[in-house]
């Protein structure tokens, strides 16, 4: 009797051990199973991301090149001031302010905006990327507060005063040339410079331009040999 309840003893112990082995082993497939899931999950946001912020250093590079473009242009007009009804410094005038365009910077946020919201932010393991994704947004609203300054002015000042003193049919000439040497549209012209080297500075001087570069270096997709 006391051998065969030893061996009941140790039969029970074993059928508990391999029970026990068997649960961890299963416990240990679906954490591996979560994992994997999670990596998949990851490496699917990090390339949402990475296409988004290709196209927003493409539109960037874009806005760069015009608003320099429009500096240029705009350092060129204002170099012949006074234009006092001149002809000649008018028709120079015209020409250079076809250099001149207006451009938002229209940036894709959409995917980092669905991760936050969603909590997908904990998938990512890159601290570093944490950072710049999380601080994206301020650094973006920091640069358009310059943009916004600049359409500021011309929609509620330059704009308007075209409209209401410029003849846009070309036929009143005169009047065109005297809007062209007016105080207030040369004061204007001096303004929107103004603005648009505020533009230009926060290119030089603030960190969206390096959050972009960086958010797309960190989301890159690893390429085994």
């Amino acid at each position: 009797m006391e051998n065969k309840t030893g061996k009941y003893f140790k039969y029970a112990i074993g059928e508990i051990i391999l029970v026990m082995i068997g649960i961890l082993l299963a416990l240990q497939v679906n954490n591996w199973n979560n994992e994997n899931k999670d990596r998949i999950s990851e490496r699917k946001i990090l390339d949402n991301i990475h296409r988004d912020f290709l196209t927003n250093k493409v539109r960037f590079d874009s806005l760069k090149a015009i608003h320099y473009r429009s500096a240029v242009a705009l350092d060129s007009m204002i170099a012949l001031f006074p234009l006092n009804g001149d002809s000649v410094k008018i028709k120079a005038f015209r020409e250079h302010s076809k250099g001149l365009k207006e451009i938002r910077y229209n940036a894709s946020s959409s995917t980092i905006e669905t991760v936050v919201s969603s909590n997908s932010l904990e998938l990512i393991r890159n601290e570093e990327l944490h950072k710049y994704l999380m601080s994206w947004e301020d650094a973006l609203l920091d640069f358009l507060e310059e943009e916004n300054s600049y359409f500021s002015l011309m929609h509620s000042v330059y704009w308007p005063h075209a409209l209401e003193n410029y003849d846009y049919t070309g036929k009143d000439k005169d009047l065109n040339n005297k809007f062209y040497s007016g105080r207030k549209y040369q004061n204007l012209i001096i303004s929107r410079r103004n603005r648009i080297g505020l533009i230009i500075k926060a290119f030089e001087e603030e960190s969206i331009e390096n959050h972009i570069n960086e958010i797309i270096r960190l989301t890159k997709p690893i390429t085994r040999e």
